[in-house]
């Protein structure tokens, strides 16, 4: 043990060894030699889109973004040049740039692999995922490994990382193996698998406490069973596009107590129900457009009354009932264009008292313009109104009735003959017509 005295001297060594390192850190840094042909942007060392033969045997010591994409690197890493820092040890690799390349393995990048925090290898040829290529990579935070040749993901594909974003879009995965992302619960925040070739996701597969985003668009989900996403608290959107959806069970989406953007778009749902959209308390915006969605629940609502944007876009409605909306009190879009409506009951959009924006456009409501009372009177904060295409003939002076806030009205590609007087006196803020 030593003495007070010999503590402090050890400090004062120890401090003036480190002065000293940054100083000749810093005068190589300043000296910036830029190995050609690469280009130099601040701390950025881009060597992309180089000729075969002109890659640098070695780079600058001062280092800290290195962009490598677009070449013909190949595995093994004798093609891939190692970075210097014999003389610098502040300079740290945090940024390595390898996609497009022709890669069949995730790259050993020798001692500097600890350093790399971010790890782009997007459009190669990697065929699975090794934890023993990974395990190096202590300091990793987001990796891209899309648009490679990835058959699967397993149980032991990953080692425990600190990554908080993970990109395998357009991939050729086929199988989640239970507990594959076991090692990246503590961490992961966005998981994107879009353009695979998932076609179920057995349930309680993501068991990821921290997870804030996921996307499974363009895979070959059907079905959705209950307590899929279960494990999921923190999530705030999923996407779901182009899967060919079909049936989502009761309880699909039950755990998600933290979602906020839920998106369904281009599948082959039929209708909306409370079953499916149970728990779903803090959903803002659903996406629900090009679906064959023909029915609404009367209670379908009653989980998700924090609604702030509804698309009902590009389905099969043909009426819109009382209770079509009952319980979206807060909402503040809906989109109902390009459907078949052609029956509005009355009071169907009695509830919306916050709606802003209502997109009722290519639908054929003819006669809800020109014979009813007001069948819009209910909305007095609606400001834009958009009915185009809608087979419109004639518009009387009760056909916008309490509609005092409105700003823009579209009446276009209709066969508008008659207007009768005073048909949009009433609408007073009125600034596009």
């Amino acid at each position: 043990m030593c003495s007070p005295a010999q503590a402090r001297r050890l400090v004062r060594f120890a401090v003036l060894f480190l002065l000293v390192l940054r100083l000749q850190c810093g005068s190589a840094a300043d000296a910036r030699t830029c190995p050609p042909p690469c280009v130099c942007i601040g701390e950025l060392l881009d060597c992309s889109r180089l000729r075969r033969g002109q890659m640098p045997e070695e780079l600058p010591e001062w280092t800290v973004q290195l962009d490598l994409s677009h070449n013909k690197l190949t595995f093994p890493p004798a093609s891939i040049p190692v970075l210097h820092f014999a003389n610098c040890l502040f300079s740290l690799n945090v940024y390595r740039k390898l996609n497009h390349n022709e890669l069949d393995a995730i790259p050993d990048l020798g001692p500097y692999a600890s350093n790399i925090t971010t790890l782009i290898l997007a459009n190669n040829r990697i065929n699975r995922i090794s934890v023993d290529q990974l395990r190096p990579f202590l300091a990793l935070e987001t990796l891209d490994l899309s648009n490679n040749n990835i058959v699967e993901i397993k149980a032991s594909s990953f080692p425990t990382l600190p990554l908080k974003n993970l990109f395998l879009n357009n991939n050729r995965i086929s199988a989640l193996e239970t507990g594959c992302f076991t090692n990246l619960s503590s961490s992961l925040q966005v998981l994107r698998l879009n353009r695979n070739r998932l076609s179920a996701i057995p349930a309680k597969m993501f068991q990821l406490p921290n997870l804030q985003h996921l996307e499974l668009s363009r895979n070959r989900v059907r079905r959705v069973e209950g307590l899929t996403f279960h494990g999921l608290h923190a999530l705030r959107s999923l996407k779901m596009q182009r899967n060919g959806l079909s049936r989502l069970m009761d309880g699909a989406f039950w755990g998600l107590s933290n979602m906020e953007v839920l998106q369904l778009d281009y599948n082959n749902l039929t209708e909306v129900s409370k079953g499916w959209l149970y728990g779903l308390l803090t959903l803002q915006q659903l996406h629900l457009g090009h679906n064959a969605i023909s029915r609404i629940r009367p209670d379908a609502w009653e989980f998700c009354q924090k609604l702030s944007e509804l698309d009902l876009s590009f389905n099969h409605l043909s009426r819109l009932e009382e209770s079509s909306f009952v319980g979206l009190s807060v909402l503040d879009e809906l989109h109902i264009g390009n459907n078949r409506v052609s029956f509005i009951a009355d009071g169907a959009f009695r509830g919306l008292s916050n709606l802003q924006k209502l997109d009722l456009q290519n639908n054929e409501i003819s006669w809800t313009i020109e014979d009813m009372n007001g069948p819009f009177s209910a909305l007095d904060k609606l400001k834009k109104l958009f009915l185009q295409g809608n087979q419109i003939r004639s518009v009387t002076k009760k056909s916008f009735s309490g509609l005092d806030a409105l700003q823009h009205l579209d009446l276009s590609n209709n066969a508008i003959m008659s207007i009768q007087a005073n048909a949009f006196s009433q609408m007073k803020n009125l600034q596009e017509l």
